[in-house]
């Protein structure tokens, strides 16, 4: 998928592959959580924090990610987040 350019979506602790998978520079988010965030950066990654609720878009790498469980505290919480991350991905297929 990532050497096909289409759009991929990762949801909770998965978009910590990010920078593994599409190298330096690569947006992603896990939330807020500081130690996971330093790993991403250490990694090459840019990690954005973002609210359970939103997600983060690499335009470039046509990459999208949301915090999910990471953050939420509740099923509805996780699940905004997650349907933003997959009306992006649709998006970005069109």
């Amino acid at each position: 998928v990532a050497s096909a350019g289409k759009p991929i979506g990762f949801i909770c602790i998965a978009p910590a592959m990010i920078p593994k998978i599409f190298g330096p520079g690569s947006k992603v988010t896990i939330g807020n959580e500081i130690d996971s965030a330093h790993q991403i950066n250490a990694m090459g990654g840019v990690h954005i924090n973002c609210p359970v609720q939103d997600i983060v878009v690499d335009e470039k790498l046509k990459v999208v990610s949301t915090p999910a469980y990471m953050l939420a505290g509740r099923i509805s919480e996780a699940a905004e987040g997650i349907e933003k991350l997959v009306h992006e991905v649709m998006r970005m297929t069109a």
